[in-house]
């Protein structure tokens, strides 16, 4: 890969590529091993405080340290990658209408720039092509994945981008590009909306850490998330992810 814009083509966000095409949902949380839920209490606080990845609040929510796995090489010449990044600590939040997810995690390097912005007229139909930027460098990025339709089906969707019959929403930040919603059904089917959504990130003391604005999702939402490490040459599949964990009612 020679250009920093394969970030953002529909395979970035294939997450597992070594996961069983389907999950059997939980009929209750409850019935889940505690490492695998995601207890999200409510809070007073407007989105704008919430949104600050160092306000008081976050602070005063248990973490839920979620192990990351590594993908298999999927480029030839792409070096092993060793696992630098074995977790990331998942806090979740209900305010105002929605669930904010705040995301930390260590990283000794922080791979970040700030990128022109991509004219959302396709290239072909542009009268000044754009100069392509970066072309040398990848950039750290996380993602929280959920089923589209209401939870309660039969299976879950597939980690490796849901399927025909699970689709899935994907709300992926970039260090360079900032926040992109997507929406897959099925390996190879990633495509971006179009949309934004807010999202704050701040790295210090070598972590990162990213708030995501996400819409309201009732108890037993399963979500997955995937971690991207720009200086060990992450994107597109290759990159950390987790197995899905479920949301519950939260309890203070």
């Amino acid at each position: 890969m020679n250009t920093q814009q394969i970030l953002i083509l529909p395979a970035i966000l294939m997450f597992a590529t070594v996961t069983p095409a389907f999950a059997q949902p939980p009929a209750s949380t409850a019935v889940l091993p505690q490492n695998l839920r995601l207890n999200a209490v409510s809070s007073p606080q407007p989105a704008e405080v919430l949104l600050d990845p160092a306000a008081r609040e976050w602070q005063q929510v248990a973490p839920r340290r979620i192990a990351l796995n590594r993908t298999p090489p999927l480029y030839d010449t792409d070096p092993p990658a060793s696992l630098e990044i074995a977790f990331v600590d998942v806090r979740t939040l209900r305010a105002a209408g929605r669930l904010f997810v705040h995301l930390s995690w260590r990283d000794v390097t922080a791979d970040r720039t700030e990128l022109p912005v991509v004219p959302e007229t396709p290239p072909e139909q542009r009268f000044v092509k754009e100069h392509t930027v970066g072309t040398e460098r990848f950039f750290d990025a996380a993602a929280v994945m959920y089923p589209k339709d209401a939870p309660g089906g039969m299976v879950s969707p597939s980690l490796q981008m849901g399927d025909a019959q699970g689709p899935v929403t994907i709300y992926y930040w970039n260090a360079a590009r900032g926040a992109l919603l997507m929406e897959a059904a099925g390996r190879g089917t990633t495509r971006r909306t179009g949309e934004s959504f807010p999202a704050q990130a701040v790295y210090r003391s070598g972590a990162w850490q990213v708030v995501m604005e996400l819409p309201e999702l009732p108890a037993a939402t399963p979500l997955a998330f995937a971690i991207w490490n720009g200086s060990q040459l992450d994107r597109d599949g290759r990159k950390y992810f987790s197995v899905w964990h479920w949301l519950e009612s939260g309890k203070k």
